[in-house]
Parts: C-alpha cells; structure tokens; sequence
C-alpha cells in the first residue's frame, strides 16, 4: 500500500535498509542464564553459568525485545507510530518508514530527507543502505518510467526447476471448471498412504502459497482448495497440485501493477460460493481490495460456520470483507491526520447479493435469519457509521468471483487484464 499510494501517487522517493545483526541490539526484561560457550569456559570458574544482557537469536522472546528496542529508538527521533498497524512510522508528514523486523523501508519527498534519516539511524545501529527498493520478502520491484510493478517471477523458475522432474503439465487456467475435490479422493490404505508420501505436496503447496498471497491472486482460490488436503493427499489432489505449477509456469512473467493510481478510491468486492465444500457443505468466502485500480489485499478463506442460504454464505463473507476494509480505510485516515496524503473519497463494499446487503442495512430478524451468530452482524455497525457504503455489483462485474470459484479462460483473463499483466 505504500508503495501504490507514495511513490505510484505522491511521487516520493524510497530507499531499502537492513540492520545486521539487530536482535543483538535488544536488551532482555527477564534474567537469563545460559551455560559457558564451549571454548570460552572460564578456567577458574568452570562450574558458573553466564548472566546473559543482550538477546540472542534463538530466544523464544528476542523478536519482541527487538521491537521495543526499535519502537524506543524511532520515538526518540519524533517518528510517530500509526495507531492501526505496528510496522509504520511517519517523520512530521514527510517521511514514512516501513518496518518489518530488521527491514527497512524509507519513503520521502525528497533523497536529502532520506539521507538525513539513514545518518540518524546509523548513530543507533549498523546499516547496510541497498539504494532504491528492488525485492523486499520475496518479492521483486519493477519500475518502467512512471509504471511500477510487482512480481515473482526469479523465485518462480527457482519452483519450476525444483519440480521439473514431475513433469508437470501446461495449462491455461489454475484450476478447471467442474473439477471436484474432496476427502473421498484420499488416499484410505497404508499402502497408498505409503506411495503418496513420496511425493512432496506440502511443500510444492507451501512454495505455490507463497506466490499466492504476495503477487497472484489469480492462483489464491486453487491454492486455498488443494491446501484442504495437505495432511492427507490423494493421487487426484497431487495432479491438480502440478496442474496449477504448470499454470504458474506458463504465466511466471506476469506482473501485479500498482501504478494504476489516481484518486486514492478505496474498493472492496466480496463474495461467497454457498455449500462449496463437498465434505462438510460450508461455503468459500473471497475478498479483494483496490486503491484506484490497484490490488493490494486479497483472500481466499473457508467460512467457520455452514450457512443455510446463499443469503447468509454473502453475508458472512461481508463481515470478513469489512474487518480488511475498515483497518486500510483507518490507515488512509491516519496518513491524512499527519498530512502525509489529502484524499476526501468515499470508499465502497461491493457485493453481488441484494438480500445480503438488504440484510446488512436493516436489523429485522425472520424465522430464516435469527439463528445467524452476532458476530457476523458486525458489518451492520459499520454500514450505520457510514465508514463505506455497501453497493450491489453484477457478478459478472465481482473481482471477488476470481478467489471462491474457478472460472473459465475468458472471464479470468476480463478481470486480470485490470492488473496483472
């Protein structure tokens, strides 16, 4: 989102940062003991143990002495937290700082503000500066002129050359229309449980959802499906498994753009696939969300409950929808506070079931709708507040429709075309 919103639109400048050897830095609240190095026992005192000060890498509590550590470091030099999100800091309303554990990420109006930061923070700790971001957890950052994009494509042929001994084939879509999987498909003997264990589908499955959930969400509804079967997978699973590897291979140069960013609108589009699992008949929820014509977030989930119409699958996946919504619009509204962005847009939630947005705007309970657990009525207090306005959107229109059903080729490419390229 930072880089869409203060670099794509606000034209700052970035610049990427790494600590070394930061859980060093962190001082320890408890008192800790630990047995003398081998090599470095003291002669004398053979039988004492060391006093440890500092954090180690290792200790179960080092991560979050780390952060305190930091924290205290950024408000000594008047950054001010967002009170929304725990990784960004804002310098007055011309320096945003990026924060994931010993990353850094530097966002300023201008390279002298960047440069006076780095100096700052070097009198604290030892900096390694890597210039202008380039590929920041996993992920690569491109940019062609004014265009920015995101994308996997170098740690995707690392997968494919992995895997290539499976022979996985090329196909044109990540999972197809009509396929059905479930639990009856596993394997039931210890003979096929035997021969199954052969075959590394956890591990493909976890690489696969590492792209999924950073810069493809056109594979985010098949990776959701076959991670259902992880613990036990079946002959089937394991071929849709390299089915949907043959697809990432034949589209490893796509890239997610996040330049499309213009007026700094905030779009959701939510949608359910009522009593899709065939096991247990609940319903797969889906989200994804916009600024302008940019994804930033999105999400396949399994719903927690089995819903008895679509009705209340929609409503389910509203609620779900609107907790992602609400905390990027508490975000803008921070960011707008400190002057870093000036935006006034009204923000919307889209759904393509008129009873479930009938239903979120009016607190009537029938015999159909009473027995719907109050923790799903939580999109209701939004709708009242008017954080956003919920609006009824054509399912053929719905980019959510990508992340709970597999669609076929041409209605996959429609909605991909708007950011994937």
């Amino acid at each position: 989102m930072c880089f869409s919103v203060l670099v794509c639109k606000q034209k700052w400048r970035h610049s990427q940062l790494d600590i070394k050897c930061a859980y060093l830095y962190a001082s320890l609240q408890e008192t800790i003991f630990l047995s003398q190095p081998q090599g470095f026992v003291d002669p004398n005192k053979p039988d004492h143990v060391c006093h440890l000060n500092k954090a180690l890498y290792g200790l179960h509590q080092t991560g979050r002495e780390w952060f305190y550590e930091i924290h205290s470091v950024l408000e000594n030099l008047s950054f001010k937290k967002l009170e929304s999100t725990n990784c960004v800091y804002v310098y007055r309303d011309n320096v945003v700082l990026l924060l994931y554990v010993d990353d850094i990420v530097l966002f300023a109006k201008t390279d002298t503000l960047i440069k006076d930061v780095i100096k700052c923070l070097s009198t604290h700790f030892d900096l390694k500066v890597l210039g202008k971001t380039r590929k920041l957890l996993g992920v690569e950052f491109e940019e062609m002129g004014n265009e920015l994009f995101i994308h996997q494509s170098g740690y995707i042929h690392k997968v494919c050359e992995k895997y290539q001994c499976f022979n996985y084939p090329v196909t044109s879509l990540p999972i197809a229309v009509g396929i059905v999987l479930s639990k009856t498909q596993c394997p039931s003997t210890e003979v096929e449980i035997s021969e199954m264990s052969k075959f590394p589908y956890r591990n493909l499955l976890g690489c696969l959802s590492f792209i999924a959930g950073r810069t493809r969400p056109d594979i985010c509804y098949a990776v959701n499906i076959l991670s259902q079967f992880q613990s036990k997978p079946g002959l089937v699973h394991w071929n849709t498994l390299l089915k949907l590897l043959g697809y990432v291979a034949q589209t490893k140069t796509y890239k997610l753009k996040l330049s499309e960013i213009n007026n700094l609108n905030i779009n959701c589009y939510s949608d359910a696939d009522f009593a899709a699992n065939r096991d247990d008949r609940i319903s797969i929820g889906g989200l994804i969300l916009f600024i302008d014509n940019s994804p930033i977030i999105w999400k396949t989930f399994k719903q927690k409950c089995v819903s008895l119409s679509t009705m209340e699958s929609e409503y389910a996946s509203l609620s779900e929808s609107a907790k992602e919504l609400v905390w990027i619009i508490r975000i803008f509204k921070e960011f707008e506070i400190l002057n870093v962005i000036k935006t006034n847009v009204t923000s919307y939630l889209f759904c393509d079931n008129q009873a479930a947005i009938d239903f979120s705007k009016s607190p009537v309970e029938n015999s159909r709708t009473k027995h719907i657990d109050v923790k799903y009525h939580f999109i209701r207090n939004l709708v009242f507040e008017k954080l956003f306005i919920l609006k009824y959107i054509n399912t053929k229109l719905n980019f959510a429709d990508l992340l709970t059903k597999p669609l076929t080729k041409s209605h996959l490419s429609k909605f991909l075309k708007d950011f994937l390229c």
